[in-house]
């Protein structure tokens, strides 16, 4: 069916509000960072945000509105100014970026919530951030959040995309994501075109063409349900490529004896990284001991010089996790926490470098281009000395080391013994450099053509035209792989949640008994009828796992009189209402046949959509 993948009217509307945030942060990073890439001030403007609204929050009793509201007029107002005034140019890339990529808009266009996590606590924060303007705590409103403390810099962004349409967040949690996506396939263009990575000229279609292409088809980390969706994967993937990338100016700046000018973007960069996730911290120390190694191993480098612009550049950072650590000791909700000492699993460790080692095995594509970056590094050192290529590796290198490092100290303190035995989504966290590794390999790659000056311009031509063609058309051959949400039995929960709607009243009660739940179809169908539009978000739900005779007197004893039951007898849902007498069935619906026969994940419960295992 096409209908599911056509945008309607209202997807647009979010697409240009989408749109909209990136040219906000676009004029606000121009002014803070100054004449480079303007993905890198897209970047910057969005720690910008992060710090203004973190701060606000946490320090003041006040609606989060007024400093978003006053961030937005405040970077309108830079357009008045010439010398803060986006340029011609940047708006050339930007309408150019927009014309190669219309299609990925329009496939994403409808995207809807996907992902257990986003209705865990994701899209939960993000619409309390919506409805009370302010971080929760134990004495605010309640939270249907499973982690009210988990860091917000993403939600940050929705939140400035509701105060133009307060239902952004559901998609926009996504297409935030697409935006920063695309924000570094612009750098892996311009890193491609020019000497300098953030040189400020506007690259060609064809850099165009083949950076977004090799920001997502071509990236062997990317994986649309984790890149696409309200996942912090593609926040600290961008910032950690971004980064990097101004980590190695700068040290080509200290290599040759020049001013450091990018200490402001750098510093506001890894701010919006580090409280994009709870793993955030452990990226931006990985990220900065990584830097720091490798200025070390320069000899030309001015060591002192290199570790005070590093202390520099991580201050807004480092501000932003204590100020969160601060929020977190006082709001008293929840978040991950690490296991007291004694209980650390250190007895797992060998089962869990086993279970790392088989993930790397599968995924032999992803860390077989590590090993091939590892094994370029000394080969170009040879060969052409340090450059710009030579440093994006060794970064690499040391960063995948060091954050391993640190997610093999996660698993032992943080997760269950389970989770750390199988080393719990081993390869989704490597991600977090897949960018970084993309671009390293592609300038490997650029460099060694170098050295073979009759292959660069007898297939330059050929070769554009054809990363145009397929930066056009690879979004629509993917159409499905790109939209996740509607891979079954995903779509089946939004139809009883659209159904249910009209039936619960502003402040209803409803007993939602879902015979065989895991808790998947439970959390997916709660997060549609509180957070999705048409909203009922103070709708009083009852939570069960079946639907016999006890449950449905439970719901009568407590004065239930809605109750769905997902799966009865006769097949399919059904909306029962207690009358006083008993409970008589209101309406009823069938699961379409032709859903049984599509490919089902295993991202939901079976049993309470009526089909077994």
């Amino acid at each position: 069916m096409i209908a599911p993948y056509l945008p309607q009217l209202w997807d647009f509307a979010e697409l240009i509000v989408t749109w909209g945030l990136a040219v906000v942060l676009a004029f606000s990073g121009t002014a803070l960072a100054g004449r480079i890439g303007i993905e890198y001030r897209i970047l910057a403007g969005w720690g910008a945000l992060c710090i203004v609204l973190t701060l606000w929050g946490v320090l003041v009793p006040a609606s989060l509105r007024w400093p978003a509201i006053a961030f937005v007029i405040a970077a309108a107002a830079t357009q008045f100014f010439p010398q803060t005034r986006l340029p011609r140019r940047d708006w050339q890339t930007l309408g150019r970026l927009l014309v190669l990529t219309l299609p990925l808009w329009i496939v994403m266009a409808p995207i809807r919530p996907s992902q257990p996590d986003t209705f865990l606590n994701l899209l939960p924060n993000a619409m309390y951030l919506v409805d009370y303007a302010r971080l929760p705590t134990a004495v605010s409103p309640v939270s249907f959040s499973y982690l009210p403390a988990a860091p917000y810099n993403e939600q940050f962004l929705t939140f400035l995309g509701s105060l133009f349409d307060p239902d952004y967040p559901p998609a926009g949690l996504s297409l935030v994501n697409v935006m920063l996506q695309l924000a570094a396939g612009m750098a892996i263009a311009r890193a491609l075109g020019s000497i300098a990575l953030s040189d400020a000229e506007a690259p060609s279609w064809r850099p165009l063409a083949l950076g977004f292409l090799l920001a997502t088809l071509f990236n062997p980390g990317f994986v649309p349900r984790f890149n696409f969706s309200g996942y912090g994967e593609t926040a600290l993937s961008v910032t950690a490529m971004f980064a990097a990338c101004l980590l190695v100016q700068h040290q080509e700046e200290l290599s040759d004896s020049w001013r450091p000018s990018l200490l402001v973007p750098l510093s506001l960069t890894l701010a919006a990284m580090v409280n994009a996730k709870q793993s955030g911290i452990g990226l931006v120390v990985a990220i900065l001991g990584a830097a720091a190694i490798v200025g070390f191993a320069e000899r030309r480098v001015r060591r002192p010089a290199l570790l005070r612009s590093i202390v520099f550049a991580a201050l807004p950072a480092l501000l932003m996790f204590g100020v969160w650590r601060y929020y977190v000791a006082y709001a008293g909700v929840a978040e991950l926490t690490p296991r007291p000492l004694m209980e650390w699993n250190w007895s797992i460790v060998p089962a869990m470098l086993a279970s790392a080692g088989h993930i790397i095995a599968e995924k032999a594509i992803y860390f077989g281009g590590v090993g091939i970056a590892a094994a370029s590094l000394p080969l170009l050192l040879r060969r052409c000395g340090w450059t710009t290529t030579t440093r994006l590796l060794a970064l690499h290198t040391a960063g995948f080391l060091l954050y391993n490092l640190y997610l093999m100290t996660a698993y032992v303190a943080h997760f269950s013994p389970e989770m750390s035995t199988e080393a719990h989504s081993y390869f989704r966290y490597n991600t977090h450099l897949s960018l970084l590794l993309t671009l390293a390999l592609a300038l490997t790659v650029r460099d060694l053509a170098v050295f073979r000056p009759g292959w660069m311009p007898r297939y330059r031509e050929l070769g554009g035209a054809a990363a145009v063609a397929l930066a056009v058309l690879a979004p629509i051959g993917f159409a499905y792989r790109l939209r996740f949400d509607l891979v079954m039995p995903q779509p089946l929960v939004w139809d009883l949640a659209k159904n249910i709607k009209p039936y619960v009243q502003p402040g209803g009660r409803l007993a939602l008994l879902l015979p065989g739940d895991n808790g998947s179809v439970d959390v997916m169908l709660s997060g549609l009828l509180r957070d999705a539009a048409p909203r009922r978000r103070d709708v009083d739900l009852l939570h069960r796992s079946d639907a016999g005779d006890d449950a449905l007197a439970e719901a009568e004893r407590l004065g239930y009189r809605l109750a769905l039951i997902s799966c009865a007898p006769e097949g399919g849902a059904v909306l029962l209402e207690h009358n006083g007498e008993g409970w008589r069935q209101v309406v009823a619906w069938q699961y379409p046949a032709d859903a049984q026969r599509q490919r089902w994940q295993r991202i939901l419960a079976w049993e309470p959509l009526c089909r077994g295992s």
